[in-house]
């Protein structure tokens, strides 16, 4: 069944389309919360708001986007806002998961590999939060740039203005590491 068509029978009441939607939906979100926030049980958390939420809104949907782009929104600016409390609270960035993937033939290999992750998250984190979402929607999560545009609702000119400067970014604070830039951009 179609999107369009869940989504209005959840307008309707109907509970077991959105428990259609919920189940098509449960693990890209997941996927997008567990990245921005680098935690499990945080990511199993706002993945249970962000459907929450979206079940208390999809009244208000008005189908001027697709209901992914809608939940991806919502996701997105959900974990944002959770970000913004912790660094106001803590001042601290959440180390994410790894994100590059190499052969990794001999332990020696696999230390180093973990390594390189470590230090590619670790500079996808230093980026502000606004930055870190777009690489994450599009490196990624692999969504398109019309889909960007629509999750963060801005031009698709911007969508890619956004991508470069923040790759820019991320490429000058990589530069830095002994030629990890180099080393990431030739795979």
């Amino acid at each position: 069944m179609e999107d369009a068509d869940l989504v209005r029978r959840c307008q309707n009441g109907d509970m077991a389309a959105f428990e259609q939607l919920f189940y098509k939906y449960q693990d890209r979100v997941y996927s997008t919360a567990y990245r921005m926030m680098n935690d499990q049980e945080d990511a199993q958390d706002l993945t249970q708001e962000i459907f929450l939420r979206a079940y208390q809104r999809i009244g208000k949907f008005d189908f001027r986007s697709a209901f992914s782009t809608w939940l991806y929104r919502l996701a997105v600016n959900l974990c944002i806002d959770e970000l913004r409390k912790r660094k106001r609270s803590a001042n601290t960035t959440p180390l994410e998961e790894a994100v590059l993937q190499a052969d990794e033939n001999t332990p020696e290999d696999h230390v180093m590999s973990r390594d390189r992750e470590k230090r590619v998250w670790d500079a996808i984190n230093s980026l502000k939060d606004k930055e870190r979402s777009i690489i994450i929607l599009r490196d990624i999560e692999g969504l398109s740039y019309k889909e960007i545009a629509e999750v963060l609702k801005c031009s698709l000119g911007r969508v890619k203005s956004r991508i470069h400067e923040a790759r820019q970014k991320l490429k000058a604070i990589l530069e830095t590491e002994t030629d990890l830039w180099t080393e990431i951009s030739n795979q």
